[in-house]
């Protein structure tokens, strides 16, 4: 069973700055994206007052918490109301961070010593430079 809670939560950042706030950042690709979940969720939003106007006022303040906190259980709410659309929106996510790229890029660095970089759940590749010590890689219960 996928894990409504994260999908939301990657999807957030994508719908309340849209695609045009990535374009120049990370390319054409990655805007399409983008704007496909946009439009997704849009469409399935579409005739639901409170979730339409919950989709709105998180854009006019993108880095609101609370907005974006309003946006993400209206979201996980149609989500787990309609498994077609969970399916669409996890399948799109999923396409966007790839076509974002690596989460966390060491590439080039020395590593020495003990060294945590990366905390809580990472969803793409991670990348680093060469390490001098041990290495220790463990996948959470």
């Amino acid at each position: 069973m996928m894990d409504v809670g994260m999908i939301v939560a990657a999807a957030a950042p994508f719908l309340v700055k849209g695609a045009e706030a990535f374009a120049g950042k990370a390319g054409e690709r990655l805007a399409g994206k983008a704007g496909e979940l946009c439009r997704a969720v849009e469409k399935r939003f579409k005739g639901d007052s409170y979730a339409e106007e919950t989709l709105a006022r998180a854009r006019e303040m993108p880095e609101s918490k609370a907005r974006r906190g309003g946006l993400e259980a209206v979201l996980a709410e149609k989500m787990e109301a309609d498994t077609d659309f969970a399916k669409e929106v996890a399948k799109l996510v999923e396409e966007a961070e790839v076509e974002r790229g690596p989460v966390f890029d060491q590439r080039g660095q020395t590593v020495h010593g003990p060294q945590t970089n990366i905390a809580g759940s990472v969803r793409g590749p991670v990348f680093s430079g060469s390490f001098a010590g041990p290495v220790n890689i463990e996948k959470p219960e």
